[in-house]
Formats: structure tokens, C-alpha cells, sequence
């Protein structure tokens, strides 16, 4: 019997295709965002307290490179930092980003 997709595929690829943000987010970020996406379960508009050496373990990237991929994806508003304290376990919410329109 065949299982259908869930919805949370259908979301993430409309905002990475539909809504071009895959077209945006330039090097290791995507990654960043895949692995926040999961983190929350797929679903938007959803927090998620993530460290960041839990990034760096899922991601395979230095501290460095996963520092400034969570800027580019607060640029482009696929995440916003939560919480602010340095060298804390960090909170992030995870929106369901608006269309687009520039693309």
C-alpha cells in the first residue's frame, strides 16, 4: 500500500521551490535550514532550542561556517534567534516565510 507524502514535505518544498528561497540561501546554509526544519518537525511556525555543537554534529560544519549560516538564514527570515545570551543553548522560531516576490 503506498504511503502518502505528509504535509510538511509539501511546505518545505514550497518554500525552498515555489517560494525561491532554495535559489537564496547561498552555501552551507541550506543545510543550517534543513536541519532546523527537522529539529521542529517539519512543521512551521515552530521553536526549537538547538545548540550549537548539536548544528555542528548534524551538519558536519565548524562553528564558524554554522555561525554564519544562521545569519544568512535570519537575513532572509527562515529563522529568528529567540533567545540572545552568548554561549547559551539558543532558541529559534521557525516561521513559514512569505512569498518570494523579488524572484
Amino acid at each position: 500500500m503506498p504511503v502518502a507524502m505528509p504535509i510538511q514535505t509539501d511546505w518545505l518544498k514550497d518554500v525552498l521551490i515555489n517560494r525561491g528561497y532554495l535559489a537564496r540561501i547561498k552555501g552551507e546554509a541550506i543545510k543550517v535550514y534543513l536541519v532546523m526544519v527537522e529539529a521542529c518537525g517539519g512543521v512551521p511556525d515552530q521553536s526549537v532550542t538547538i545548540s550549537l555543537s548539536q548544528l555542528m554534529g548534524r551538519t558536519r560544519l565548524s562553528c564558524p561556517t554554522v555561525i554564519e549560516s544562521l545569519a544568512k538564514l535570519e537575513t532572509l527570515g527562515l529563522v529568528v534567534s529567540t533567545t540572545h545570551e552568548r554561549g547559551k543553548v539558543k532558541t529559534y522560531y521557525v516561521p513559514d516565510p512569505p512569498s518570494d516576490e523579488l524572484a
